[in-house]
């Protein structure tokens, strides 16, 4: 049954999205007809949009806080969790959104998966991908502080 939902959901996207004529581009419009390759346009274009903020927890996982983090917070650089397949581009609208801050710029960093001993067993901490958000001046998230 979890396939029927799926299918179900994706519709109402579509019906959703293209009751909103701005969302759609000039080739959408003409390939309206067919219902499949409106909704994966649709759904590609979502991601990536900056007037769309309801995707922004899609892209950041939590708030990175250590001791190094809050010292660059007075810099005015936050350090995020991000998910694995996102973009500068992705990190810097999810946070302008969530935050209702202006950014500046952002550099993502991978940190590998690392080999770790359980008493006799073997085991790996998981990689993770974090992204550094630089403010514009004047800017800061009040949640931090």
């Amino acid at each position: 049954m979890g396939l029927f939902n799926k299918k179900k959901e994706e519709d109402e996207i579509v019906e959703k999205t293209s009751a909103k004529s701005d969302v759609l581009d000039i080739k959408e419009a003409d390939v309206k007809s067919s219902k499949k390759s409106v909704k994966k346009s649709v759904v590609k274009d979502s991601k990536v949009s900056p007037s769309d903020g309801q995707m922004a927890y899609e892209f950041i996982v939590k708030p990175w806080i250590t001791e190094k983090a809050q010292e660059l917070m007075g810099a005015g650089k936050y350090i995020f969790r991000v998910k694995k397949g996102t973009t500068k581009r992705e990190a810097r609208v999810a946070v302008e959104r969530l935050y209702d801050v202006r950014v500046a710029d952002v550099n993502i960093i991978n940190i590998p998966s690392k080999k770790r001993k359980f008493g006799r067993f073997t085991g790996k901490k998981s990689a993770v991908r974090k992204a550094v958000v630089t403010l514009k001046k004047g800017d800061k998230i009040e949640i931090f502080e």
